[in-house]
């Protein structure tokens, strides 16, 4: 790996994380208000972000599951399920799930 695939890849690192805790605020947001659009929103474009930025940078593990988490967060903006507590818990369970394999 050179010089400049290594920063690529530490930005990506850096802007995951923001990424993911601007993430984490939206669904804790969500809980309490299911059916704000906005919210909605925001989480599919963070997650949409997060998949196409891990695919560009070569981490094809995460983007394969962010491309999933993103399939998820569509069902939810398309109404096809409702945002319930145990959707809401499922969706910070892989966020922490993405932080955990970003840190390693």
């Amino acid at each position: 790996m050179d010089d400049f695939e290594i920063e690529l890849k530490k930005g990506f690192l850096e802007e995951a994380a923001q990424l993911l805790a601007d993430t984490e605020q939206c669904f804790l947001a969500l809980e309490t208000s299911p059916n704000d659009d906005t919210i909605l929103e925001k989480i599919f474009r963070l997650a949409h972000n997060l998949k196409g930025s891990s695919k560009a940078v070569g981490f094809s593990d995460l983007g394969a599951f962010t491309h999933e988490f993103e399939n998820l967060l569509l069902k939810l903006k398309k109404r096809e399920l409702k945002a319930s507590s145990i959707i809401v818990t499922l969706l910070l369970r892989c966020n922490d799930h993405i932080i955990q394999t970003i840190e390693t």
